[in-house]
């Protein structure tokens, strides 16, 4: 490529939104498949196991489903920072490409410049929030998965009322990740995350 031939910066910011916006598409088509797939093999499984069943039985496909459920929360929690940062970036270029403003302001907008606030409150009380909606998904499916391996767990101990037991300390499990994921997602830190790494030790992208 000669030098005439160069892009110019406009068609350089132009490929970077145009890349960045296609990745904030795809992260979100992956976050709905597992807002699909998690709760749906949870509910599954508890309703298959709900009958009594053997200590074996319980603990095996409780700490199965589990442990692939964290680990796909982990992912999803991964995909979140990149999410926040590919935001980031596409309101930055937004700036930068000048896009017309719908609102009132004379300066520039765009898509994610300009995205609603968070104003809406189911019952007037909790907030509507992906985030949130995201940390009830998930605890909620963790607390099932806890419940049946704390069942099965309890009854190869012979210890009574071991399904009460276990559902108890199923819905325990589940409200406390629910704060812990409603805490990560209001972090500060989650603000600044990513928004400029030191140079002596570039980043990638995983």
């Amino acid at each position: 490529m000669t030098p005439d031939e160069a892009p110019t910066r406009s068609e350089l910011l132009r490929l970077d939104y145009q890349q960045t916006t296609d990745l904030l598409r795809t992260l979100s088509d992956v976050r709905f498949k597992l807002l699909a797939l998690v709760p749906t093999l949870s509910g599954a499984a508890i309703a298959v196991l709900g009958q009594p069943r053997s200590a074996a039985e319980l603990l095996g496909v409780g700490v199965l489903g589990l442990v692939a459920t964290l680990g796909i929360l982990l992912y999803e929690l991964r995909n979140t920072e990149l999410y926040d940062y590919a935001t980031r970036r596409a309101e930055h270029t937004e700036t930068e490409l000048g896009l017309p403003s719908i609102g009132s302001h004379a300066g520039p907008g765009g898509l994610f410049s300009e995205r609603p606030g968070r104003t809406l409150r189911l019952f007037g009380v909790a907030p509507v929030d992906r985030d949130r909606g995201l940390a009830l998904v998930y605890s909620a499916a963790l607390a099932g998965w806890a419940y049946l391996v704390a069942w099965g767990a309890l009854h190869a101990l012979d210890v009574g009322s071991s399904r009460k037991i276990g559902a108890a300390i199923g819905v325990a499990v589940g409200l406390f990740l629910l704060a812990e994921l409603v805490r990560l997602h209001a972090s500060p830190e989650r603000d600044v995350a990513g928004a400029a790494a030191p140079e002596s030790a570039p980043t990638t992208v995983s």
